[in-house]
């Protein structure tokens, strides 16, 4: 009985359904206007497609507050 509760506990984590808000066009253009002004690259040598983006971190802050933390690659 013991051994089960140990191993179920662990699988709790996997369950879980929660699921941080879609919102990744924000700090995509953001990034995309620091990257400009900062004179690192031009935007339309960028291949929007192509760019990777992944949600790395989510915390919610408040009832509609979210602290979010991004990978972008941009090819």
């Amino acid at each position: 009985m013991k051994n089960f509760l140990i191993i179920s506990l662990g699988f709790f984590p996997i369950l879980s359904f929660a699921k941080a808000p879609d919102c990744h066009s924000w700090p995509m253009n953001m990034t995309e206007m620091w990257m400009r002004s900062a004179g690192i690259v031009d935007l339309k040598n960028l291949n929007i497609p192509k760019t990777k983006i992944t949600l790395l971190a989510s915390e919610k802050k408040g009832k509609d507050l979210y602290t979010q933390v991004y990978h972008f690659v941009f090819l």
